[in-house]
């Protein structure tokens, strides 16, 4: 069987200090009007629900203010996407305003029965060889007429990956 464990002192004069403590508000309670009681509570219950309705208030006033702030980053957002789409805008439209650069007709491709059908017209001027010391002459793509397209570049390569086998000798 448990033995039963000992009170404490302190746990004896607690039981005391309450017993003190509420035969003293009895008394005071005694001493204090029926009338006058009834109107203390009242009047802490008023003062309870004031307070109370004054924090639903402040707990309203702060959602509400929270999501006027989310309302504002959002407008925000949609004035630079508007500009961004204006902008895309303005410069499509100055691109349809302006002429196209002109462009060579596309040349059919030759086959060989075509070469053969038409005998290739010999000129009278030499014909230059591999050993040429003159290069070819290029004219620059603006001035034959023809539409250079931009490339965009391919993307950076990552990291390397290190080998895992590189300190063993591969059998």
């Amino acid at each position: 069987m448990a033995t039963r464990k000992r009170a404490s002192t302190r746990s004896q004069l607690l039981k005391r200090a309450v017993k003190a403590g509420r035969s003293a508000l009895r008394n005071a309670e005694k001493r204090v009007p029926p009338d006058l009681r009834k109107q203390i509570e009242r009047s802490v219950e008023d003062g309870q629900k004031t307070v109370h309705a004054a924090i639903k208030r402040v707990q309203t006033k702060l959602d509400r203010t929270a999501r006027q702030a989310d309302l504002d980053k959002v407008l925000k957002r949609l004035e630079g996407l508007s500009k961004q789409v204006q902008e895309i805008a303005r410069a499509a439209a100055a691109a349809a305003t302006s002429p196209p650069a002109p462009t060579k007709a596309p040349r059919k491709p030759t086959t060989r029965k075509t070469a053969a059908r038409k005998p290739a017209a010999r000129s009278a001027a030499p014909r230059k060889t591999a050993t040429s010391t003159r290069p070819a002459t290029r004219r620059s793509a603006s001035r034959a007429g023809i539409a250079v397209r931009s490339v965009t570049p391919p993307p950076e390569p990552g990291p390397v990956p290190e080998r895992m086998d590189s300190e063993e000798p591969s059998t």
